[in-house]
This record gives structure tokens, sequence and C-alpha cells, in this order.
């Protein structure tokens, strides 16, 4: 992009040129803490789940970071953020942006460092965690047009974002009416007011397992192989393995349309039913069921596998280390409210209709993203 030719009093400037870059202070894990500000590590910002360490003492105020802020993750995650908390510190691998705001808009800087992502990767240094040094970072190139240009640009964008937060805000309240939808035609399964028949998940499956406990050698193509990560963003997997060792894994784990995928390692308590017809193996981290389709429906048990009612009994059960596993014998347990088939039957097709909206939003989604992403490209060559 350095090489293309501006739009007239557009400018190539490098990011030190328009703005100051102060690293996090290096916590020791013997200073964190339950009470204090807030210590804003790298997944704090990747993932809004993160439990936060705290800290109770005193810091520099260029450590201090307040709601508004521009933060960029140099280190492992690679990525620009605005901290929409309240006063908080900053650990390491995080700088702080000042901005120089006679030469450039806060929220164009924001916009700008994210179309530098993937040029920051092709400058990581490091084996074993992967890291930018500052002054390769600092001499990152990016087109600074007039400040009133990059207020007008910053307007545009500002509203392809809020259009994407609306699609997904719809997106998550769409998903929700799935599970209102259960509530109520079966009631809470907490209380069972309906008086269902109680079976523990064993009783009602004709087998469940789950995938190889050994890492099988990936190639760049071949079976898919999927893990926790597929069933969790999607079910195209990144990783493949040969045809031989696929058959030799399915002759103990052999996934099959209608059954029903549930991660037990790391993200737990997640169901997913296989509604595709392409062959597969997958890894540990998910448990295979079959169901006994005399007894459940493969959709009726997914739905009521991702209730909060399930998750509970599986976190109930869990094992905690350094990430959260279930056993096998554990999902086994878990307790479910049987209605007749007929009943099950209407609910699906309820389902059913749900989903159809939710398929149109999805593509709706894309198209919003793809209009964004062009939004982008054009913002930052004149094209707007």
């Amino acid at each position: 992009m350095e090489n293309n030719k501006l739009p007239p009093e557009w400018e190539w400037k490098k990011f030190r040129e328009v703005a100051d870059f102060i690293n996090g202070r290096a916590f020791k894990p013997s200073e964190w803490g339950k009470i204090g500000l807030p210590i804003i590590r790298i997944q704090n910002l990747t993932d809004s789940s993160k439990e936060f360490n705290y800290f109770d003492g005193k810091v520099q105020e260029d450590n201090l970071i307040y709601k508004g802020d521009i933060l960029i993750s140099w280190s492992a995650s690679l990525g620009a953020f605005i901290w929409g908390g309240d006063k908080a510190v900053l650990n390491q691998h995080i700088f702080k942006v000042n901005v120089n705001d006679k030469i450039i808009d806060k929220k164009y800087f924001f916009y700008v460092t994210q179309t530098k992502i993937e040029e920051m990767k092709t400058r990581v240094h490091g084996s074993t965690m992967k890291h930018i040094i500052k002054g390769d970072f600092e001499k990152i190139l990016i087109p600074v047009p007039p400040i009133h240009i990059q207020k007008q640009i910053v307007k545009i964008l500002d509203r392809a974002e809020s259009l994407k937060e609306k699609r997904i805000k719809s997106n998550y309240e769409t998903k929700k009416i799935i599970q209102l939808i259960f509530m109520e035609m079966f009631g809470d399964p907490t209380k069972n007011n309906k008086k269902y028949p109680i079976e523990v998940l064993d009783n009602i499956a004709d087998k469940i397992t789950d995938g190889t406990h050994i890492t099988p050698n990936y190639l760049n193509e071949g079976v898919p192989f999927l893990r926790v990560t597929d069933i969790t963003n999607s079910n195209e997997s990144k990783k493949f393995i040969s045809k031989e060792e696929h058959q030799e894994l399915t002759k103990r784990c052999k996934p099959e349309k209608g059954d029903i995928l549930y991660t037990k390692n790391g993200t737990i308590g997640i169901a997913k039913t296989i509604d595709w017809d392409y062959e597969f193996s997958i890894f540990v981290s998910l448990c295979l069921i079959k169901p006994n389709k005399e007894k459940v429906l493969s959709k009726y048990l997914e739905v009521f596998l991702n209730t909060p009612f399930a998750l509970a009994q599986a976190l109930q059960h869990s094992k905690k280390g350094t990430i959260t596993n279930l056993h096998l014998i554990e999902i086994k347990k878990i307790k479910i409210p049987i209605p007749p088939i007929s009943k099950q039957r209407e609910f699906l097709d309820m389902v059913e209709k749900v989903e159809k909206i939710m398929k149109h939003q999805e593509n709706s989604t894309i198209k919003i993203e793809n209009l964004s992403e062009s939004l982008m490209q054009q913002a930052f060559n004149g094209g707007l």
C-alpha cells in the first residue's frame, strides 16, 4: 500500500510520527489480588469472559487506562482495541496509545490500525511467544489525510460498525428464541412441573464415547479432523488426516449424521447435532453421543444439552485444573426430561422455522461484514 499514490493532501506517516506507544507494567503473579484496579492482560481484551486479576498498589500514570483509550496488543494475539471499561492498570505486552490529535483523529487511528494487523504479523519475532519489536512496529506506514477528512471517514465507518453490532445483537436474540420455546413447551427442567420421565443420558443413548486421545498426523488435505474450536466456531475443520488414519479411528468412534457432538475439554457443555454429510474424525476434546431415536430425537437432545440447566450439571461434575474438563462417566450422568416423541416433533417443527430465520440472518451478516471490509479498503486510499 505504501507504493500506492495517495489523494492530494494525504501523506504517508509512520506510527511513531502520529502517536506515542506506552508499554504496560510487568506485574508479577505474586502482585495479583482480589481487590484494587483490574489488571488488563491480553486475554482480557480477546475474551470478555476471562476473569480479571487486581492490583492494589501504586503505579505510574502512564500505566493507568481509562474508558475510550486505544490499546494495541503486540505479543501473542496481535490486535487493536478500544477499552470500554472503567479505570484500570495495563499489563506488559500491550501498548497504550496517546495520539497527536493535531495530526490524527483518535478513532481514525484505531480504524487504520486494524488494517495493519496482517502487516504486523509479518514482522513478529520469537519462537514460543510471537511478538513485534516496538522499533519495527513504530516504522509501519499509514495513510493520513487532513483531519476533516479523517472525521468524515470515521463517521462512515462508525455507521458500518453500528450496523454490524445491531446484527450481532439480533442474531443473539434470535438464538435465545429456541430456548424460550423449549421452556414454554416443556417447562423449567429444574422443577419438571409437567412430570416428564427423567432419564440419565446413558439410558437414552446407544453409544457415548469420545475421539482419539492421541494427536494424529496432520496433513494439508484429507479427511477433516474436528476439535472443540471447530464446533464452537464452525464445522469447517482447519485440520486434516489421512483416509487410512480416519478409517482406523472410526473403528472405535464413528460420527454419523444425526449424532451429537458435545464439547468436553476447554470450552465445555456445547452440543451440536451433526447435520452435514461428509465423513470426519474427532479429537478427545469432543464427546460423541448416538441418541436412541425411539426415546429421544437428536435436535431435542441438542437443545436440552445447551440449556443452562444441563450446563449446571456438567459444571457440577467437571474436573478443574488448568482447563475445565468433563469425563465420559460424568457426561453419562446428566439427567434429561423425556417428553413423548410426538411432543418432541412438535418442538422441532418450531425450531426449524426459527433456524430458517437464523440462516437468513447469517447470510445478511456475511453481506454486512463484506460491506464493512469494502468500506475499510476504500476509506484508506481515498475511495470514500
